[in-house]
């Protein structure tokens, strides 16, 4: 993790303020701006998070760990989402594993800074209410298309949805959960993608060669 001064990511601010109705000076009195490479961990479900994320550019993934030891995939974090908003409003005992995907720009504000001061800014909770419902919705509807689409269009939504740089390279038995489908039918429609010319293997991962048939098969569905 690498801090820098927020005055060099002024053109951030609509991001921000689209919870925080705030200047930049008022701003720096109680935040950093903070970079984390690719796979670098944001939070660790074992020591927690005392600070509020706001991600300004970048992926991350949100990960369950279970007691067996098995990871799942809850949730993927995009430009404009939020990192510990759980635990700021204190309703989380166990926190969840986050990394960064890609290069990650996150404007980070310690609870013992700002909690106090957004926990009674009424602005800042309408909007929370509202991302929070919002992810509500998002969760509901994949559920939803998990039932309602073939496997070939999810995957192909889940591939563009989790790239960087055209590259693809996520855990198959973490994907196949998060899909619903069995790990032999989530290897048997990668090979599907890949005699249709649209991905090629390239370890860790895949390449997307074909971004156009992709985007045909994810139409309109969304993670």
């Amino acid at each position: 993790m690498k801090k820098i001064n927020i005055s060099n990511t002024a053109r951030y601010q609509e991001v921000w303020q689209a919870f925080l109705n705030v200047s930049i000076d008022e701003l720096e009195r109680i935040a950093d701006v903070v970079i984390f490479k690719p796979k670098e961990t944001i939070i660790r479900n074992d020591l927690g998070t005392e600070m509020l994320f706001i991600l300004l550019e970048g992926k991350a993934k949100v990960s369950l760990l279970h007691e067996d030891g098995k990871q799942s995939i809850v949730h993927f974090v995009q430009a404009g989402e939020l990192i510990g908003e759980l635990s700021l409003l204190g309703v989380e005992n166990q926190t969840k594993d986050v990394t960064a995907q890609s290069e990650c720009l996150c404007l980070a504000i310690p609870f013992q800074k700002g909690q106090s001061m957004l926990l009674e800014n009424t602005i800042f909770l309408k909007q929370l209410s509202i991302y929070l419902a919002q992810k509500l919705l998002s969760r509901t509807n994949r559920l939803s298309e998990g039932q309602n689409y073939p496997i070939i269009n999810r995957l192909a939504a889940f591939i563009l949805y989790t790239e960087s740089n055209t590259h693809y390279h996520e855990k198959h038995t973490e994907v196949a959960e998060y899909l619903a489908v069995s790990y032999r039918h989530l290897l048997y429609t990668f090979q599907q993608l890949m005699e249709s010319g649209m991905i090629i293997k390239n370890k860790p991962g895949y390449d997307i060669v074909n971004r156009n048939s992709l985007q045909k098969l994810a139409g309109t569905i969304r993670f």
